[in-house]
């Protein structure tokens, strides 16, 4: 018997309700804000590479860009001369939408991919273009980051498997 109930990924409106419960319940935007403030600062100091003009950030999942412009914010105050290319993938259109509305006087280059992280990584793989990453985030993704490995320095996987889960950042009492 197939189920009726439909999933929380083909189904935008019903996943930004639930996933509002969810935050409304849970202490991860507390945990993840004590992260960006006080870990976040030397991590993102650490990207770049010497002589370069720009950074380039990938945000997957990146909802309506709320944690991610608190992400921003720490690369630019950290590299201030630098300019920022900053790539979003992010599935739901809504989300997006406010995103770009929120984006406007940023000074920060957008690329917009309105789709899921596995659309992005195959459009990736079947491009001739290689892209390269100084820094990746996957706040609340529940992918298997290995796949961006190839996209970013190895030194920076370990950030990225972090950001991907509220507990492995720290706890938050």
């Amino acid at each position: 018997m197939e189920s009726s109930m439909k999933s929380l990924s083909s189904d935008f409106n019903n996943y930004v309700k639930t996933f509002n419960l969810f935050l409304d319940r849970s202490t991860e935007h507390m945990c993840m804000q004590k992260f960006i403030d006080e870990k976040l600062p030397d991590i993102v100091a650490s990207i770049g590479k010497e002589g370069s003009s720009s950074l380039n950030v990938l945000g997957v999942g990146s909802g309506s860009g709320k944690i991610d412009f608190e992400i921003l914010g720490k690369i630019k105050s950290k590299h201030p001369g630098l300019s920022i290319r900053n790539e979003v993938v992010e599935p739901n259109p809504e989300q997006l939408s406010s995103y770009k509305e929120k984006s406007q006087g940023l000074n920060i280059s957008f690329t917009w991919n309105q789709m899921s992280s596995e659309e992005f990584e195959k459009k990736t793989k079947e491009s001739d273009e290689i892209k390269k990453f100084d820094f990746i985030h996957m706040i609340q993704m529940a992918v298997d980051g290995i796949h961006f490995g190839k996209y970013l320095d190895p030194v920076f996987l370990a950030v990225v498997f972090c950001l991907m889960s509220a507990k492995c950042l720290m706890t938050c009492e």
